[in-house]
């Protein structure tokens, strides 16, 4: 976990041309909110005089003065800001930011499900006993496997990194594999049948 950025300080990690790139998408989007009632013909001419203040600086050799100017647009977006801009369903603020994240619970959370709550989902559940069973029986094996991997790595000389090694033996199990099999839908889709739901048996 040596790698991991605390979410407060990851801004002054960002380089300094995604910074330039995020301050034009949202002073584009802000600028779009500001002329929706007047039309599209003046969104249009508003945006080419902001793309043109944007490409006049976009060659700065110096990075002092890059910083600077990157710091007073921050400003002057700030200040200028549109109190209820046009936000897209999947960008930070719209209805379906990170809508996935709510499904994303820790699969050791089913350990806690009521018999009757496993009993609505037989074959899942029998699957995942196999694979409870089968991580059990692998685990002292995939830990020594990590083991040698890195003494391997150290021994060549290479740094070690986060990534874990491929399997040892052929259609072998590769360490931390049940964190695959187990991995959440991104993009779940809501059941057309539910245990007990009455307007399934409307249909």
């Amino acid at each position: 976990m040596t790698s991991v950025v605390p979410a407060g300080k990851l801004y002054k990690f960002v380089s300094h041309k995604r910074k330039v790139l995020s301050l034009y998408k949202r002073a584009l989007r802000h600028l779009e909110a500001f002329c929706f009632e007047e039309g599209r013909h003046v969104f249009a001419y508003e945006r080419t005089l902001l793309r043109a203040r944007f490409d006049l600086h976009k060659d700065e050799p110096d990075f002092k003065r890059a910083t600077q100017l990157l710091r007073l647009g921050e400003e002057e977006f700030w200040v200028n800001q549109h109190p209820d801009p046009v936000l897209l369903p999947n960008e930070e603020g719209g209805v379906t930011f990170q809508r996935h994240a709510t499904y994303q619970v820790p699969e050791r959370a089913l350990d806690h499900w009521e018999p009757h709550e496993k009993a609505m989902f037989p074959d899942y559940f029998a699957k995942r006993e196999k694979w409870q069973g089968i991580r059990r029986k692998t685990w002292s094996e995939e830990m020594q496997w990590l083991q040698e991997w890195d003494k391997k790595n150290i021994d060549n000389g290479i740094s070690l990194t986060d990534a874990l090694p491929a399997a040892k033996e052929k259609d072998g199990y590769p360490p931390f594999w049940w964190r695959t099999v187990t991995r959440p839908l991104e993009q779940p889709k809501l059941m057309e049948w539910w245990p007990n739901n009455e307007d399934s048996f409307s249909r």
